[in-house]
């Protein structure tokens, strides 16, 4: 793709032959030398590289009851607690449907944490998972990033907030 690129550069910045005259030689044996009657022209072509992200849907995993034990709570219950604006977006495994404007996203060292949508945005359209540009500081940032649904939904996060499991 570079070569591709230079060649093109490379094509672009020489003049036409058919603009160009001879210029008056001293003598026929002399080599002959062009002059444009135009100033040369140069383009630009400019080689961006885009990488998106895609954070799969993630499915709860959920223990199987041992025998002889009763089950009284199934689902552990959560605290949130605060965390900066912005989460490293390597660390993300997987995203979990929670509810309303909430998604509950999974990471390499096994926190949840919940990203709160935009106003407007629904969690559902999220079902399958979404994606999202990689930035330069590779972080993904409350008030900044936009995630962008499979079915075509795209939201702002407005918070991250840490799950901690209550005891």
């Amino acid at each position: 793709m570079v070569s591709l690129s230079l060649t093109a550069i490379l094509l672009l910045s020489v003049p036409d032959m058919r603009e160009m005259r001879p210029t008056d030689g001293p003598s026929a044996d002399a080599p002959v030398h062009y002059v444009s009657e135009r100033p040369r022209e140069f383009a630009q072509v400019r080689i961006e590289k885009r990488v998106i992200i895609r954070v799969p849907r993630r499915l709860p995993s959920s223990l199987a009851p041992m025998a002889g034990f009763s089950q009284k709570s199934s689902q552990p219950t959560y605290r949130e607690k605060k965390i900066g604006k912005c989460l490293p977006m390597n660390n993300v495994l997987g995203v979990q449907m929670f509810a309303d404007r909430y998604l509950d996203l999974v990471t390499k060292d096994r926190k949840r944490i919940r990203a709160q949508l935009e106003d407007n945005c629904q969690a559902r359209s999220f079902y399958s998972g979404f994606y999202v540009e990689k930035t330069k500081d590779g972080k993904m940032c409350a008030g900044r990033d936009i995630l962008h649904s499979r079915t075509g939904a795209k939201c702002e996060i407005e918070r991250f907030r840490e799950l901690v499991p209550q005891r």
